[in-house]
């Protein structure tokens, strides 16, 4: 945020304020900010604008634990599962509730843009809604400094997609419906983690069922004279296998609603079948753009014999909520109710009622809504060691290391066209003898040939005991 209008500034105030005092979590609750309703942002990690931060500044609730869970507790946490990086976090003991799910940070540490952080979820409706594959996904996100560059003013805060994250189930207790999880988190060098540390979710998903398989209950015969519509180029949206010349598809199955999927979902139907220009057509429907229910179908056919046919092609189409069909020059992804995918299988009409149609997918069940904790920890920049270094490794420069607890961060530049830092071995030699590291993720700028790259230890480093890094066999003391 280059300015903060009224509003802003207000919810920058309200932040700043708050505070977390671990050593009072069991006697009262701290500050809380009264939690309204927001449009959740876009998905898949795109950048968050400053009115969709003021937004969810306002709609959450952060709390701080009023007496001490016997399932929650930071002792008990640390005593019941001993997790890796427990000594060198601090006790939170933070929590955000919506939609009958609470999420709580129990422990946490931040260096600099790397965190350590324990957490948990618990449905507190007794629907028992978690399971062992409840995950975040793409709703998961930090908040972290803004990039400084020109026009940046330092002090800005975004919540950005420039990060990465390790997440780890620790442990899953059906008789609660809690489940506990450690985040190792990894931002963008000139975008580090913001104090008090920042952490949410917009999208909790609980539980995948998966179809292999399954029969669909559609007949094969009787479907010679089925009703088409004609095609243009720009009317399909994408597809598998696609012929070269798109042009020379003119006729499609017209959508409908022919048959159910296996899985009952009304999000998802047969939605036509038929023959066109003696091939066998399989149109399926869906619900476009929805977060949970049904995937994409992958359909097969099988012969009497139990052969597997595979489709030559498919086409995807999108639709308006009256089934008119968009085209890529005059629409775009917001226009569109229905998606459609037809798969076009070569065989013709001749002796299909023994042939049946299979489909594989999955169903994601999940909840919407608005999760965000701050939590306050010590400092910790003495846990930190930075130096510049000047010997390449097989073309690449590791220019800035940084050594925290948590592993090594490299800023760097690289000569030629081949980037191979992920593919390096690291290891730490301290005094104690080597240390494996794990990892190898992070960024790069082809055109200016720059990168940075992160690796992770598997339990605590103690940086004063390093003596060098070893890439590759190459070895680079500590300065």
């Amino acid at each position: 945020m280059g300015k903060f209008n009224m509003d802003e500034k207000h919810i920058h105030e309200m932040f700043s304020q708050i505070t977390v005092d671990s050593s009072k979590l069991a006697e009262q609750v701290k500050s809380r900010l009264y939690e309204g309703s927001a449009d959740m942002p876009a998905r898949h990690r795109k950048r968050w604008t400053r009115s969709t931060i003021a937004a969810i500044a306002i709609s959450f609730v952060l709390v701080t634990s009023a007496t001490a869970s016997s399932f929650g507790s930071f002792d008990w946490f640390i005593k019941r599962f001993n997790p890796d990086f427990g000594n060198i976090v601090e006790p939170v003991g933070v929590y955000s509730e919506d939609e009958g799910i609470r999420m709580e940070v129990i422990g946490a540490q931040k260096y600099d843009n790397r965190a350590i952080i324990y957490l948990s979820l618990q449905d507190r409706t007794g629907q028992n809604r978690l399971t062992e594959q409840t995950d975040f996904r793409d709703g998961f996100n930090v908040k972290m400094h803004s990039p400084t560059k020109e026009g940046a003013k330092s002090g800005d805060e975004v919540l950005s997609a420039s990060m990465s994250w390790k997440q780890k189930m620790l442990n899953f207790n059906k008789d609660t419906n809690t489940i506990y999880y450690e985040f190792n988190i990894t931002a963008d060098p000139d975008t580090p983690l913001t104090d008090p540390l920042e952490l949410g979710s917009f999208l909790i998903y609980f539980n995948e069922k998966a179809y292999k398989d399954e029969p669909i209950s559609v007949s094969l015969t009787g479907i010679e004279d089925v009703e088409t519509i004609a095609i243009e180029k720009a009317q399909i949206w994408g597809g598998s296998n696609l012929p070269s010349d798109l042009s020379s598809l003119t006729e499609a199955l017209m959508p409908g609603d022919y048959a159910s999927m296996p899985h009952g979902e009304k999000d998802q139907w047969v939605s036509n079948v038929g023959i066109i220009d003696g091939k066998l057509h399989v149109q399926i429907g869906k619900i476009f753009n929805k977060e949970f229910g049904p995937s994409d179908a992958m359909l097969s056919l099988k012969d009497p014999d139990g052969n597997l046919i595979s489709n030559d092609y498919s086409l995807v189409f999108l639709s308006d909520k009256k089934n008119n069909l968009l085209d890529l020059e005059n629409n775009d992804y917001d226009d569109a109710k229905y998606k459609y995918e037809e798969f076009i299988f070569p065989v013709s009409s001749e002796n299909l009622s023994k042939y049946t149609l299979y489909y594989t997918g999955s169903v994601y069940s999940g909840v919407e809504g608005n999760w965000k904790v701050a939590a306050n920890s010590s400092e910790s920049t003495a846990n930190l060691r930075t130096w510049k270094n000047d010997i390449s490794v097989e073309g690449h420069l590791f220019e800035y290391i940084t050594l925290s607890p948590l592993g090594l961060q490299v800023i760097g530049t690289y000569k030629g066209e081949n980037f191979m830092v992920s593919d390096m071995l690291l290891e730490i030699e301290t005094v104690d003898g080597i240390i494996p590291l794990e990892g190898g993720g992070g960024s790069q700028n082809p055109d200016k040939h720059t990168f940075n790259s992160s690796w992770d230890t598997k339990a605590p480093l103690d940086i004063t005991k390093v003596k060098a890094i070893i890439i590759n066999g190459t070895r680079i003391a500590v300065k």
